[in-house]
């Protein structure tokens, strides 16, 4: 029944308690570790400040480059299409373009033509000094080793013709080719610089392209027009511009040499049938003369001539049809064997407007498919749908070649019956005549098509030398006055904030650490109990005891002094006013029973009381050695019927009228000890003789000796000391509260560290006493000490 009783008021005491959020209170336990912050910020601001001076600043250097569009051979049909797409799905040529320019092996000649694979840089103070085309010295790598790669050379200039490696000893000549753990290679003498002592740092060509392309960004400012942006960023603003310069003239160069090579192929295959034609012509010529001479020919009838001049005709007409049958054998063979490094056709002797487009949209399939199978995988889609069109191309340039070569057969047996009919109106021209008409009638057909290869040829050059780019330049690249990284004021402020922020998590780890009583209001919250007084931390030493052992001198006007004076006004109001006999326990050792009743004690016998101080921790007893007194016999001789307790009592020497009673020797049996019956007859006598009884009890949460000599007191003052008792006993306190286990129970809060609110006005938990002066001999300790100490403790 009484445990239901118990359990329903406990219940209902909870649910009573409200939760509220105390703003001031809540700042207030950030005081105590005050010093973090200045130290914090200070160090985010020193961390800041280097930052800036080591860290090189990076430059942003634009241009813009116009894409032209190519026109499609479709009609208006294609054109439509072609708006469709670029409206809904972006323009393909740029895109690929954007792809193109981002390309590892135009990054690759862009690094090989600049020399980037070999950087030269310096130290100045904290920063690091890029020497790009300012370097004293000049480095010719012809074989760089694994471990160049890895460790920068280090050249140091003695004067204007020697220098040193890594500091070394020996001076070498500039302009000599030197072998070492870095490679081969020669070292040249470089522009007028105020270095020294450079550091050449060799790189793989392979991995700065691609550390180059990251900084590298191509955008389309507008989905709707062709321009593209190229923006890189590089802490070197000259060389920055001059990759982006040398980039858009390895791009244009590429992009010409795609554009060049069907001409190219063109003019190759005339140059061969010229040469062919040449030398045939030349033969044909002299056999015109020999005949002549030998036969003594000057003159031919005009019949010879009509029927000359018709078969000359008809010849050149057949040799046309031969010509444009074995151009279609040829695009046959390159429709074949395209992508196999096929020689590509001529596509200006050809008059069929279909294969013309045909070949032309072939070939640009073509070039796109070898763009992208060296920018992209094999699966990718993109290059899937350029071969399935490339397939579909070269059949329909298949059908129609087949087409155009059964109209050329057909072309080609007329002209050769035509042929028929004038060599037999021949047999009737003299034999002389006839003969030189057959000789004549070859070099015709020679110097027509002579004529033809080379109209052809002029006409293949003309297209090549007026080949330009489907690319011009808007804006010449532009760097930015200031460095877009690091941004200082930024850094500046992100330190400013780390600096608060960082102490502050640090400080609210702590608490989250800190399983130990901190505040006076986590005491008043969980034990219900009222605090009978509050006891300052002991700083420093006094006399050469440390501050929280000692005794304080309480004639003295230190805060800790004045605390005690009000813990003795305070005794009168615990109970009804008339607890004489007290009992001074704790949770565990190291509270401060001993060192409260010592000087709870003095501060009585000040106020003219006669008080003993009984040690009854009859397991660990201190009290002697605290009050520098022997311990032969004592509390334990008196319970166990041996002797008088008058021939026990000492003198402590701090004020004649307090005494002490030791503990004495420690008995094995302290608990049957203290339960024999004799301590209330002790007391009952020394009531009588003395105004104060405070007896100091052991750790009432580790051992029952407390709760046997608690039935024998008026009134029982609990130690809890700030950051050393856990929060988990004031609940047992609570317990004893609740259940009146304890007569006049109040609670002592002892060490306490007021921080930031020592002084006038309310300290941590109450009011401070900065009007008093602290007597101690030692000093402050250091921060390094306290952080310490607030880690260890958490």
């Amino acid at each position: 029944m009484s445990n239901n009783i118990l359990n329903t008021s406990q219940d209902s005491t909870h649910s009573n308690e409200v939760e509220e959020f105390n703003l001031s209170e809540y700042i207030s336990r950030y005081f105590r570790y005050w010093y973090f912050f200045p130290v914090f910020f200070i160090s985010a601001l020193t961390v800041a400040f280097f930052y800036l001076q080591t860290t090189l600043p990076i430059y942003s250097t634009k241009t813009s480059i116009l894409i032209k569009e190519e026109k499609s051979i479709g009609g208006s049909q294609g054109d439509i299409l072609t708006e469709m797409s670029s409206q809904f799905g972006g323009n393909k040529t740029v895109e690929n373009e954007m792809e193109i320019f981002k390309s590892q092996t135009l990054m690759e000649q862009v690094v090989k033509e600049l020399t980037l694979d070999v950087a030269y840089t310096t130290r100045d103070g904290l920063k690091t000094v890029d020497l790009y085309k300012t370097s004293p010295v000049t480095v010719k790598a012809e074989i760089v080793t694994p471990f160049g790669y890895e460790e920068p050379l280090t050249i140091t200039i003695v004067d204007s013709t020697h220098f040193r490696f890594n500091d070394e000893e020996k001076v070498f000549t500039f302009n000599q080719r030197f072998n070492n753990a870095w490679g081969a290679f020669v070292v040249t003498k470089g522009g007028s610089s105020p270095y020294e002592k450079v550091h050449i740092h060799f790189g793989d060509v392979k991995n700065l392209s691609e550390a180059i392309l990251k900084r590298l960004t191509v955008e389309q400012p507008n989905v709707k027009s062709t321009v593209l942006e190229l923006t890189y960023e590089d802490s070197n603003v000259q060389r920055a511009k001059d990759i982006l310069n040398k980039l858009l003239d390895v791009y244009v160069q590429s992009s010409l040499n795609d554009k060049n090579s069907e001409a190219s192929n063109t003019l190759k295959f005339i140059e061969n049938r010229l040469g062919l034609i040449t030398g045939e012509l030349g033969d044909v010529e002299k056999d015109v003369e020999a005949y002549k001479t030998n036969q003594g020919i000057t003159d031919i009838s005009a019949e010879s001539k009509l029927f000359l001049e018709n078969i000359k005709e008809n010849d050149s007409k057949l040799n046309e049809v031969n010509t444009k049958i074995s151009i279609l054998e040829s695009i046959e063979t390159y429709i074949q064997n395209a992508g196999d490094g096929a020689v590509a056709p001529a596509t200006y002797m050809i008059d069929d407007p279909v294969l013309v487009s045909l070949l032309t949209k072939f070939n640009e399939l073509e070039l796109q498919r070898e763009r992208y199978a060296r920018t992209t995988s094999p699966n990718n889609p993109l290059l899937q749908t350029i071969n399935t069109q490339l397939n579909g191309t070269r059949q329909s340039i298949r059908e129609n070649v087949q087409n155009l070569k059964r109209g050329m057969a057909v072309t080609k047996r007329n002209l050769e019956n035509i042929n028929t009919q004038f060599s037999a109106g021949l047999r009737s021209i003299p034999k002389k005549e006839r003969e030189f008409v057959g000789i004549k009638r070859q070099q015709s057909i020679k110097e027509e098509l002579y004529l033809y290869l080379l109209q052809k040829r002029e006409e293949t050059a003309l297209a090549y030398a007026s080949t330009v780019t489907d690319s011009r330049l808007i804006d010449a690249p532009i760097s930015t006055f200031k460095p877009i990284k690091p941004k200082k004021t930024l850094v500046w402020l992100g330190s400013g904030i780390a600096g608060v922020l960082i102490p502050i998590l640090l400080i609210n780890l702590l608490f989250m650490l800190n399983n130990t009583v901190q505040r006076r209001e986590e005491i008043e919250k969980v034990t219900h109990s009222s605090i009978l007084g509050e006891i300052g931390q002991m700083k420093g030493t006094i006399n050469g005891v440390p501050g929280e052992e000692s005794i304080i001198k309480m004639t003295s006007r230190s805060a800790v002094a004045e605390q005690f004076r009000a813990l003795r006004t305070n005794l009168q109001y615990l109970g009804d006013g008339n607890c004489r006999v007290i009992m001074f326990t704790s949770s565990i050792g190291g509270e401060g029973k001993s060192f409260v009743s010592i000087n709870l004690a003095a501060s009585l016998a000040y106020s003219d009381k006669r008080v003993l101080l009984i040690g009854l921790d009859l397991r660990k007893p201190t009290l002697h050695e605290r009050l520098g007194v022997p311990n032969r016999f004592g509390a334990s001789n008196c319970l166990i019927g041996q002797g008088h307790y008058v021939d026990y009592i000492q003198s402590t020497g701090v004020h004649p009228k307090f005494d002490v009673l030791t503990s004495g020797p420690i008995p094995p049996n302290p608990s049957e000890l203290l339960s024999n019956g004799k301590l209330p007859v002790l007391l009952k006598e020394l009531r009588e003789k003395y105004d104060y009884i405070l007896i100091d009890s052991p750790p009432y949460g580790l051992v029952t000796d407390s709760a046997l000599i608690a039935e024998h007191v008026d009134a029982t003052l609990y130690l809890v000391r700030f950051n050393y008792t856990i929060l988990d006993h004031l609940r047992r306190i609570g317990d004893l509260q609740r259940v009146r286990r304890f007569n006049n129970l109040a609670i002592i809060f002892n060490g306490v560290n007021y921080g930031a609110g020592y002084g006038y006005g309310y300290g941590y938990g109450g009011y401070g006493y900065g009007y008093y002066s602290e007597e101690s001999d030692g000093s402050n300790s250091s921060v390094t000490a306290r952080l310490k100490k607030l880690v260890s403790k958490s």
